[in-house]
């Protein structure tokens, strides 16, 4: 269906513009949010007559929009969620949180305005990027930080203490990627110290005694067989030997 945007939709159109969009999402979530209007002839007729007027007014809200962006910029917004190991989220933060938490410290912003491709799901610092009209942009600062007693949840203005959040939450970090390096290369387990100054087991035997056993079995091998009486030959070289 055909519709008429009487207010920004970003990826979708400025104001007064003309846009096809998909019936269910124009019926049940433009036209009743007051965002878009039906492209019918009398309105149609209503937004020409109308466009002067809203020439006038987006050069206003551009401005609106760039002020409101400068403040963003400087944010902070600081959240704690339950995680497990890791530092892995039991839930996620998501656009909804994050316009909630602005709209309580007095800043309207679309949560449709505010970028964020994926559900947050784990400890950590994020830019998140937010567009206040169609052609403004701004960034601010989001940190996700473990929960412990009480639940945190604030904004504030970018100062010394985000700076030691920051810090901590890094050192945080830090101590839990090293614990998982740890766990997934674990080192060869050292040698104890029996093993270094281990001993030889019983019944080996070591090289010189390897060959002084060969030696006295040549002896044994000249050696009269047990029983037999020597010889005169043998008794004469005995004899000589001895002397």
């Amino acid at each position: 269906m055909e519709i008429i945007l009487i207010d920004d939709i970003f990826e979708l159109g400025k104001r007064g513009e003309v846009v096809k969009v998909a019936d269910g999402y124009g019926r049940n979530y433009l036209i009743p949010k007051k965002l878009a209007i039906s492209s019918t002839p009398g309105n149609l007729k209503m937004i020409e007559q109308q466009k002067l007027a809203m020439a006038k007014k987006e050069v206003k809200y551009q401005e609106e929009a760039e002020l409101l962006a400068q403040e963003l910029n400087k944010l902070h917004l600081i959240v704690s969620r339950k995680s497990g190991d890791g530092g892995a989220l039991f839930g996620s933060v998501t656009t909804k949180d994050m316009a909630k938490l602005l709209a309580g410290n007095g800043i309207q912003m679309d949560r449709r305005k505010i970028i964020l491709d994926q559900p947050i799901k784990q400890i950590g610092h994020y830019k998140i990027k937010l567009h206040p009209h169609s052609a403004v942009s701004a960034e601010l600062l989001l940190s996700v930080l473990i929960e412990g007693d009480e639940t945190v949840a604030r904004v504030k203005t970018k100062d010394e203490e985000s700076e030691a959040i920051i810090a901590d939450l890094e050192a945080v970090l830090q101590k839990m990627e090293a614990q998982d390096t740890a766990s997934q290369e674990p080192g060869e387990p050292e040698q104890s110290t029996q093993e270094k100054h281990e001993t030889p087991a019983q019944g080996a035997k070591e090289p010189a005694q390897e060959e002084e056993t060969v030696e006295a079995a040549s002896e044994e091998e000249k050696a009269v067989p047990e029983g037999q009486e020597p010889t005169e030959e043998s008794a004469e070289e005995e004899e000589k030997e001895k002397e």
